[in-house]
């Protein structure tokens, strides 16, 4: 019974880190994106955009903190988009 649980618990502990290396990893990259776009003044020529990456990744760290991996990756993925669009018509 105790090798069938050991078997069972490192799969599920690798899929654990897994999951959790890829929200941190989503979370960077926005991050990383949203300070390229900064940096580029998009504040002032592409204010949609700037804010709306603004606020996904507000929510991206909020979900972090709370613990919700997948949130985490949806809303990295929507501020990295809009930094992405926001860093294009900075120019």
């Amino acid at each position: 019974m105790r090798r069938m649980a050991r078997l069972f618990s490192v799969p599920l502990l690798a899929a654990v880190l897994a999951a959790g290396c890829a929200s941190t990893a989503a979370l960077k990259k926005a991050d990383s994106a949203f300070g390229q776009a900064k940096a580029a003044g998009a504040e002032a020529r592409a204010p949609f955009e700037y804010y709306s990456a603004e606020a996904y990744l507000g929510l991206a760290h909020h979900e972090q903190a709370e613990g919700d991996r997948d949130m985490v990756v949806d809303f990295s993925k929507k501020s990295e988009t809009f930094s992405a669009e926001a860093l294009q018509k900075a120019g």
